[in-house]
């Protein structure tokens, strides 16, 4: 893997190192097989050949191409022969480098899905790595951390020393960084066993100082034949993505001067051997999965199904709230409601009772008056007809008349109790009827006031 400014991810590589020497058990190395050509047709003419016979599918078996090429003609030569191979209905190259010094371009047109599944996971990793750190990390640190791109297979080229493209097979690690003019900072190779895919490690190569540095090299990180398995950590930091310049000294790699004092800087990203081994066992299961088999927890979390969770309890959240909110508001409006309705029923009643009592007060004296005026009406006519028939009938007339006097009075007593009954009865039904309308219209109103 190498890193690059602007902003950019390492890329990775696959290849054992020629130097130093590679471990045991990796013997079985593709050689590139070299043509004599002079012309874009010869080399797809080779192409389309290699291709009809060799599956690029088996592991190992994907021809690695070399052959002589002027270096003032190669800076398109790899979008020329794509777009050629693209014409004639083939698959572009999957990688392709130029070696300045031996003005030599190599070409590797088929690429392995155990190859690629190592490429994928390693990118995903840091990637997904990278998003959770920018979620949870220090402010300070946040923008550097968005600021990192990943580039993924483009061309990387520096005039007339460097021409290459990441996760290649082939190629030597030190020329990514010798190459780019301090422009790259570290290297990272993924180094596996084939044909048995048995074992796998990894090396760290970093730009220092006044040269290059090993920080980590041909590392065994996995081994099925171990039955306890190796554990480490590959460190990357910020400096690896971004380079030192404009960076805190706390986000940079220590060089080795700074290592020899004592100088220690805790990592912004960690590529965990654990990591490693299952990003191993996923590409190859992916590879032959009658073959080999995955372990639980090769599956690495997806950050973004972390932050839609998140997203989604927080949405699910407020929803809660607004409902609670308004579900407190409802209530409320509606005690309200019935405080409003209640009060205002009580006024309408006491002020109906207050206008029955007013109404049966003054239709009471309204009686008391008439019936007073009455009797004295009649008391007068009974005295005038009493004083006359006595003058003409002397004793009995005045018998007679105290008789009738007082079968008049008896009978105008009567009346009066009767009249004064049915005045009563009149004002009750009046009474009640009114006050069943007041009722009748406070009831309407309050409705009408809660709809």
């Amino acid at each position: 893997m190498a890193s690059q400014n602007p902003s950019a991810l390492p890329a990775f590589r696959e290849p054992a190192l020629p130097v130093p020497p590679a471990p045991p058990g990796r013997e079985h190395h593709v050689e590139p097989v070299f043509l004599d050509v002079s012309t874009i047709e010869e080399v797809i003419e080779y192409i389309v050949n290699s291709r009809q016979n060799i599956s690029a599918c088996h592991w190992g078996s994907e021809p690695l191409l070399s052959f002589h090429w002027q270096a003032s003609q190669v800076h398109d030569l790899s979008e020329q022969l794509d777009a050629r191979l693209v014409e004639i209905g083939q698959p572009k190259i999957q990688r392709f480098e130029y070696d300045y010094e031996s003005k030599t371009v190599f070409l590797k047109i088929g690429e392995s899905r155990l190859h690629y599944k190592v490429q994928i996971g390693l990118r995903d990793y840091i990637m997904n790595y990278i998003a959770k750190s920018v979620a949870t990390a220090d402010p300070t640190i946040r923008d550097f951390l968005r600021s990192i791109e990943e580039p993924g297979t483009a061309l990387i080229e520096y005039q007339d020393k460097l021409c290459k493209q990441p996760d290649g097979s082939f190629g030597r690690a030190h020329q990514y960084i010798d190459s780019s003019d301090g422009k790259i900072r570290v290297a990272l190779i993924v180094d596996l066993q084939y044909p048995d895919i048995k074992k796998a490690w990894v090396s760290l190569l970093a730009a220092d100082d006044s040269s290059n540095r090993w920080v980590q090299h041909s590392e065994l990180f996995y081994d099925d034949d171990l039955d306890q398995q190796p554990v480490g950590q590959v460190d990357l930091y910020l400096s690896d993505f971004l380079g030192p310049t404009g960076l805190p000294a706390a986000l940079c790699r220590p060089s080795t001067a700074e290592l020899a004092t004592g100088v220690s800087r805790p990592p912004q990203i960690i590529l965990t051997y654990e990591r490693l081994k299952a990003i191993f066992r996923r590409a190859r299961y992916s590879h032959n999965p009658t073959k080999f088999t995955t372990e639980v927890g090769d599956e690495e979390e997806n950050p973004y199904e972390e932050v839609e969770r998140r997203v989604a309890e927080a949405r699910n959240e407020v929803r809660n709230k607004a409902r609670t909110e308004m579900e407190r508001r409802f209530a409320e409006e509606r005690n309200e409601a019935h405080i409003e309705m209640d009060r205002w029923m009580a006024e309408e009643r006491n002020k109906a009772h207050i206008e029955m009592d007013r109404w049966m007060a003054e239709e009471r004296n309204k009686t008391r008056v008439e019936m007073d005026r009455w009797m004295a009406e009649e008391r007068t006519k009974a005295r005038v007809e009493t004083d006359w028939w006595m003058a003409e009938e002397c004793t009995e007339a005045r018998i007679e008349m105290e008789r009738r006097l007082a079968e008049e009075c008896t009978e105008a007593r009567i009346k009066m109790e009767r009249r004064l009954a049915e005045a009563h009865n009149e004002a009750r039904i009046k009474m009640e009827r009114r006050l069943a309308e007041a009722h009748n219209e406070a009831r309407i109103e309050m409705e009408r006031r809660m709809a």
